[in-house]
């Protein structure tokens, strides 16, 4: 039964970021799991709780993105390997807010991509809210801090160092990181081979 105290949420995927976005929506007092968007055939139609690894929440997992739209809900989190722009416009026109981590923390209205995004938004009378652990923090405003600190600056370099034995996300690790690939790769744009990855993966 729906509770008319509670933000309704769509969890749109459910990778590593989607599992714990739908503990986060079922610890929150004031949220409630909507319903659930699952890439993989074999996870259509399973409770989430059985995606979860725990006990039957009621809220059935779904392949069919109409049916999500059709949805009483608020707020979508959405969360893919890899963002589609017409999914985001077709789940703002079905009057539903987006919080995603894979993109859009600084969008470019000079885009037109862009632009058909904030559009739909408009129309609709709905956000999108591209947020993340750090986006821009360490790349962009981090360095930007420590020059303050600094009387001249000569040469800047960052690393990053993670231990990723346990992340359970290949084609994350391998296509869109490009671990095992070689430095020349990065120079490329890396989407559409990660678009047509992605189309098959079982990581969503």
């Amino acid at each position: 039964m729906n509770s008319p105290d509670k933000l309704r949420v769509i969890q749109w995927a459910t990778g590593g970021v989607g599992k714990a976005a739908i503990a986060c929506v079922l610890n929150h007092p004031e949220l409630e799991l909507a319903g659930c968007w699952v890439h993989s055939a074999d996870k259509n139609g399973l409770d989430v709780g059985e995606i979860l690894g725990t006990g039957a929440l009621g809220v059935a997992a779904t392949s069919s993105r109409d049916e999500l739209l059709a949805l009483d809900a608020d707020c979508v989190m959405y969360s893919p390997l890899v963002p589609n722009d017409e999914e985001v416009v077709a789940i703002l026109r079905s009057g539903k807010n987006v919080v995603t981590p894979v993109g859009w923390v600084y969008p470019d209205l000079n885009n037109s991509r862009h632009k058909a995004v904030a559009a739909a938004a408009l129309a609709a009378g709905v956000t999108l809210h591209g947020s993340g652990i750090h986006p821009g923090g360490i790349t962009e405003r981090f360095p930007l801090m420590v020059s303050s600190l600094s009387s001249a600056v000569t040469h800047v370099r960052a690393e990053e160092f993670s231990d990723i034995r346990t992340y359970n996300a290949p084609d994350v690790v391998r296509h869109i990181m490009g671990f095992g690939g070689t430095p020349r790769r990065p120079c490329k744009d890396p989407w559409p081979a990660c678009s047509k990855r992605a189309s098959s993966s079982r990581y969503e």
